[in-house]
């Protein structure tokens, strides 16, 4: 799925840099000249799940924008409210909705909140 997304993206025009699990996507973050502007984190992961990784590396960057995506969330209602400020895109989407959301961010352009 990560590479399906990366693909779609850098058709797109974005720079995009891709991790295998959360350890990797910190240490990438932590390693970068400066924080990523946007993230696109699943939920369910092994070891880390998406939700402590977004707070781990939101509580170091406070400006990082998230797209969480879920194959196995529907609604976001029992959603945690220190998260809820990020959007969710629910598995399976198609690259046009996927474009829609990261294009909603850019044109946002003032970070969380």
């Amino acid at each position: 799925m990560r590479h399906l997304i990366e693909l779609v993206l850098e058709k797109e025009g974005w720079t995009v840099h891709t991790a295998s699990s959360a350890e990797s996507a910190m240490d990438a973050v932590k390693r970068a000249a400066c924080p990523p502007f946007l993230v696109i984190c699943d939920v369910l992961m092994p070891n880390i799940d998406g939700l402590e990784l977004m707070r781990r590396m939101c509580g170091r960057y406070p400006s990082i924008n998230v797209i969480f995506i879920s194959g196995h969330l529907s609604d976001v209602s029992w959603w945690p409210t220190d998260l809820r400020e990020h959007r969710f895109l629910a598995k399976p989407f198609d690259n046009a909705h996927l474009v829609a959301a990261v294009e909603e961010v850019i044109s946002d352009g003032t970070g969380p909140g």
